[in-house]
């Protein structure tokens, strides 16, 4: 087995265990694994480790693989490099803002400033374009792959958060869900320059 499949091994194995765990959040919240029942719990943590475990398999996978798709020049460095960049800018933005025992999975208070104010989950929003940016930088069939599987548990996430949000937030939080998309839309981009 070479490197770079036992790191897409490790690294698919993490994302799938993500993925699993979210379905179950969402299907069966009274078991749910994300958000954690309580701060600090091992459900948080095993969340956590998976996701950073996803995060950094994904960044070796480009540095051990790169290259190997051969992309254009054009689409690493006008495309993937901006897409990556933005992507983690608009990622710790998120966490800045929103704060680390939220993104924790904490209870928090509703925040609607900062990219909170175009996107209900400008993190998961930053580190999809982040993982398909480091993809097309690295220029990697493997990187590729494990972005691609990556972007699945980012995506359903929301899903299992919002009900737990809403019993928790209230009033406030469905206001917030009305006015302001999952995921990120033009419209709302606009409306919050104005």
């Amino acid at each position: 087995m070479t490197l770079g499949t036992a790191l897409l091994t490790v690294t698919l194995a993490a994302e799938i265990l993500i993925t699993v765990s979210v379905v179950v959040s969402i299907a069966l919240p009274q078991r749910r694994i994300w958000p954690p029942p309580r701060p600090r719990s091992w459900e948080g943590t095993l969340t956590w480790l998976l996701f950073i475990t996803s995060g950094a398999g994904t960044i070796c996978l480009g540095i051990v693989d790169w290259g190997s798709l051969a992309l254009a020049p054009w689409i690493r460095f006008a495309v993937g490099a901006p897409l990556w960049c933005a992507g983690n800018v608009l990622a710790l933005w998120a966490l800045a803002v929103l704060g680390i025992a939220s993104s924790f999975g904490e209870e928090g208070q509703l925040v609607r400033r900062g990219p909170y104010r175009f996107s209900r989950n400008p993190q998961y929003v930053g580190f999809i374009a982040g993982l398909v940016g480091w993809a097309l930088v690295a220029s990697s069939g493997l990187t590729l792959v494990a972005s691609l599987a990556g972007t699945i548990p980012l995506v359903l996430v929301p899903f299992a958060e919002e009900p737990w949000l809403a019993t928790r937030l209230g009033a406030a939080y469905e206001e917030y869900r009305r006015s302001v998309p999952r995921f990120i839309s033009l419209r709302a981009c606009l409306k919050g320059r104005g």
